[in-house]
């Protein structure tokens, strides 16, 4: 079926001259997918790369201004609701020759005396985990394909908004034909007025 679609289309894009126009319209927005598909290709890679690099340096940066350090919860939460939510919890660390509590975000999981990993600034800021160089990949994949499918997606919506109008057009050609079939009055009904 998708084979003779796209044979379809390409006999509309030949020099028959009993092909419509709305017909050649359709199958260049169709043909325009196609192309638009191939060409954000490199601008998705390009993006991708942007996106990487901006991940690299930040994933540096990070890994330059942070440090783990190892904590004891002091006081867990009530009942998880959900595994995935982080959970506040009370945390107790040594810093030098003082202790620290500080409530931080940890698993819904997370118990009273377990030891769990927290990050700290230059100036002992709790801060998330820093941004590792798998992450900035992975972020630059991800930005990658969603940007090539988005502008697929755009250009696809694009074929279908001409299509529809296409087809209301030859819709239109329908029922005009159909009236003059049905109603012709021996010729005289393409007369006009």
């Amino acid at each position: 079926m998708f084979a003779g679609r796209i044979g379809w289309y390409l006999r509309a894009l030949g020099l028959n001259p009993l092909v419509r126009a709305v017909d050649r319209i359709e199958a260049l927005a169709v043909l325009g997918i196609v192309v638009t598909a191939l060409m954000a290709i490199p601008v998705a890679v390009s993006a991708g790369a942007l996106v990487r690099g901006w991940g690299m340096q930040t994933a540096e940066q990070e890994a330059d201004n942070r440090h783990p350090v190892q904590a004891t919860v002091v006081e867990g939460v009530g009942l998880p609701t959900d595994f995935e939510t982080p959970a506040f919890v009370d945390a107790q660390w040594h810093e030098g020759t003082r202790t620290r509590t500080e409530s931080v975000a940890g698993t819904a999981t997370v118990r009273v005396g377990d030891r769990m990993t927290i990050w700290l600034d230059h100036d002992g800021k709790v801060v998330a985990a820093p941004l590792t160089p798998a992450d900035a990949e992975l972020n630059a994949v991800a930005i990658a394909v969603t940007f090539w499918i988005g502008m697929v997606l755009c250009s696809a919506l694009g074929s279908h908004m001409i299509r529809r109008g296409l087809d209301r057009a030859r819709d239109r050609a329908w029922e005009r034909e159909i009236r003059l079939l049905t109603h012709n009055d021996g010729g005289w009904a393409n007369r006009q007025g």
